[in-house]
């Protein structure tokens, strides 16, 4: 019986909430593939839109977010989430390339950072339902990028800002949607760290 379960909820889970692999033909980086995990319900909720989490590291970090959300959406811990990686296997070193006097992105970091607020986000946004509350994660030095981002003072994508191996960088200009975001979660008796 316990082996028909666990076959069960395998299939199950393996059926509902696949990874997309998809190509952005990007004007600033060239073609970079991504990883999207769409929420469980997508088709049926055809007029919901849900936040995006977006995946620095794609490559690796991509199925711990995605697998994490899904997990915790399943038992309404936190709002299903659509989740995007970006592949940085080969690209890693130039997509985060900083400026040896002010550690800012520079070169081919600066277009990188470009990318994701002007062709990944928008692509997302264009394609799938997309709501208002953004997120970008990232591990180790894609973190280290992820800080710069809250150091820019025009508008930039995201509402939060998330380094999965330590802490939760809050945009200011934004922090007013952020804390409405938690207090949703908050009514609903839930905690998300990351």
């Amino acid at each position: 019986m316990r082996l028909f379960f666990l076959l069960s909820l395998i299939f199950t889970a393996s059926t509902t909430a696949q990874t997309q692999y998809e190509f952005i033909d990007s004007e600033r980086l060239g073609n970079r593939a991504i990883k999207i995990q769409l929420p469980r319900n997508y088709q049926e909720n055809s007029a919901q839109f849900y936040p995006l989490i977006v995946v620095l590291d794609g490559d690796y970090l991509f199925e711990t977010i995605a697998g994490t959300t899904d997990y915790m959406a399943y038992w309404d811990d936190m709002p299903e989430t659509i989740v995007v990686g970006i592949n940085q296997d080969s690209t890693r070193n130039e997509d985060l390339f900083l400026s040896d006097e002010d550690h800012f992105p520079i070169d081919s970091g600066a277009k990188f950072y470009e990318f994701l607020g002007a062709e990944l986000v928008p692509y997302m946004v264009e394609k799938y339902r997309v709501g208002r509350f953004k997120v970008v994660v990232g591990h180790g030095e894609t973190a280290n990028f992820i800080n710069f981002m809250s150091f820019v003072k025009t508008s930039f994508p995201f509402f939060l800002f998330f380094d999965s191996g330590h802490a939760i960088v809050l945009s200011c200009s934004i922090l007013f949607e952020s804390i409405c975001f938690f207090n949703v979660l908050k009514m609903n008796n839930v905690s998300f760290f990351v």
